[in-house]
């Protein structure tokens, strides 16, 4: 009488889980494909161009507007902080965010006429960097429902920093202006440009050959 015997039964290494079909991806993976990255760090970096342009706003207001300036900047201090923690990824609270920026991009341009100031550049960029930083965590969270069921390679560094870069790049054509158009930006001048009159933004010795 012959026994038969039994498959042999392998069994993962410890701590090591294996890949069920039909398993949803995990959100870490879905974070990390290139187009999660494209779309945190591009929120990320709008996110950081307005929170600088409220602080700069906010300090424009103090005197005449207080309690609209105290908004202003500790929604832009908010906003810095949580630009630097999308930019380490992933993006932290992405739903409350959303919310967050949706409604200060409207709301700002609701608050803006009590600071007795007319529509500037810099208050059309707040309320145009909010949302469209809200449409990119929209996105960067449409991409991770769709992406659930397949899984995605991860972005490598050399993507992330292309991203980076050209979203800062990006942002700064919006940011730079704006933050020109504040008092703070005003004031800021090159180095040397002083006691020049009738030559704005040139340096001491423009006047030489």
């Amino acid at each position: 009488m012959t026994t038969a015997s039994a498959a042999p039964v392998v069994r993962p290494a410890a701590g090591r889980r294996e890949p069920v079909a039909g398993a949803p991806t995990s959100d870490r993976t879905v974070a990390r494909s290139p187009a999660a990255v494209a779309l945190r760090v591009g929120a990320a970096d709008a996110t950081l161009g307005v929170g600088l342009v409220l602080v700069a706003l906010g300090a424009e207001h103090l005197r005449h507007a207080p309690v609209v300036a105290v908004a202003a900047v500790a929604l832009g201090v908010a906003e810095l902080v949580w630009a630097c923690a999308a930019l380490r990824g992933p993006v932290p609270l992405p739903r409350a965010a959303l919310a967050v920026l949706l409604v200060g991009g409207a709301g700002w341009l609701v608050v803006q006429p009590a600071t007795g100031e007319p529509l500037g550049h810099a208050d059309v960029a707040v309320a145009g960097l909010q949302v469209a930083a809200a449409l990119l965590v929209a996105g960067g969270l449409r991409l991770g429902r769709d992406d659930g069921a397949g899984r995605r390679a991860p972005a490598g560094p050399l993507a992330q920093l292309v991203a980076l870069v050209v979203g800062a790049g990006l942002v700064a054509v919006v940011t730079v202006p704006a933050l020109a158009a504040t008092d703070a930006g005003a004031h800021a001048q090159p180095h040397g440009s002083h006691g020049l009159p009738g030559l704005p933004g040139l340096g001491g010795h423009a006047g030489h050959p």
